[in-house]
């Protein structure tokens, strides 16, 4: 994807006003991306998250990425102002807040690219729902055999509400692997540049073994640059998935000023690393063809196996000998 063409779908993203129940923006710029695209349909579900589905030719789905469209900020209920998302409490009347109806976020720059990097009002997780959306925009233009989700949840700064809703009543094919992408604090020894972190798991569940290999196998093999790493500093929709019974895995852009919070005092923009932003949608375009191919057998794990295998072959006699000890 050209350079401008990338800041410009994720100037128009990030720029969005956003808060828990109120992702209206956000969704209504969704779906104009969306209807620009012809081979992606569109469709809400009882709670407002919507499911899109990149679909050409006849394969088989096998991935559903993820990203929530809320940011922790102000609602005005019942006459009065209340912050919903997790901010310390002693940072909230220390920022002027911008009302955007019913609903307000800190008084911030929507978006600025400086120095390498994408500084925002929102990152989390605006730049997840961007990737999405770069992501069918590149499928669309290499004309990819392959079907793919991706998800757009609501209310997740409040404890993943929309993920939630959406797993007890999935409305995705059976063995459809759901995968967060989110901006996440650097953790587990991800750095910030050094490309997305594909993740081992966060503070509260391991992820899915195998589709977790299939994205660093993707990385791989595709030179794009990447991290692996159990981001522990919190919990994402993917643990609200296994709780459910559904598979699923974790990819993260690592962010700065998580949830507007510099490490000292204060609320301003977050900000992520503009080419991390790129090798996450690289990452998981590279993955959806990698995975629509003709290719059983070929992932690491399974070459992994052979391998194994063929040491039990080769020391037959020995295992053999070994059992009669017993």
């Amino acid at each position: 994807m050209h350079h401008q063409t990338f800041v410009s779908l994720f100037r128009k993203i990030l720029s969005m006003p956003t808060a828990p129940f109120h992702e209206y923006h956000v969704a209504a710029e969704i779906r104009e991306q969306l209807a620009a695209m012809p081979h992606v349909s569109v469709k809400e579900d009882a709670f407002g998250n919507l499911i899109a589905c990149y679909k050409r030719g006849r394969k088989k789905p096998k991935l559903a990425f993820a990203a929530h469209m809320d940011h922790p900020g102000w609602v005005k209920w019942k006459g009065e102002k209340v912050f919903l998302g997790w901010v310390p409490e002693e940072r909230l009347d220390t920022h002027p807040v911008e009302w955007f109806g019913d609903f307000g976020m800190w008084k911030l720059e929507p978006f600025e690219l400086k120095d390498g990097r994408i500084h925002a009002r929102v990152c989390d997780d605006l730049v997840g729902c961007a990737a999405i959306l770069a992501m069918f925009l590149e499928l669309e233009a290499a004309e990819v055999e392959a079907t793919v989700y991706g998800l757009f949840t609501r209310a997740e700064e409040v404890g993943f509400i929309g993920s939630v809703e959406m797993a007890k009543d999935w409305p995705l094919p059976q063995g459809v692997c759901f995968v967060s992408l989110e901006t996440s604090a650097a953790r587990g020894g991800a750095e910030m540049g050094k490309g997305p972190a594909i993740r081992a798991g966060d503070r509260i569940s391991v992820f899915h073994d195998a589709t977790t290999a299939e994205l660093v196998d993707a990385a791989t093999e595709g030179k794009i640059p990447h991290q692996r790493a159990l981001l522990d500093g919190g919990a994402c929709e993917a643990t609200a998935m296994n709780l459910y019974g559904i598979p699923a895995a974790g990819i993260s852009v690592i962010l700065g000023n998580y949830h507007n919070c510099p490490p000292e005092k204060g609320i301003a923009e977050e900000f992520i690393a503009l080419e991390d932003a790129k090798n996450l949608v690289k990452l998981i375009t590279a993955t959806v063809v990698r995975m629509s191919e003709s290719r059983a057998g070929q992932s690491s794990k399974a070459q992994l196996r052979k391998r194994l295998e063929k040491r039990v072959r080769d020391h037959r006699k020995y295992v053999r000998a070994a059992k009669k000890c017993w």
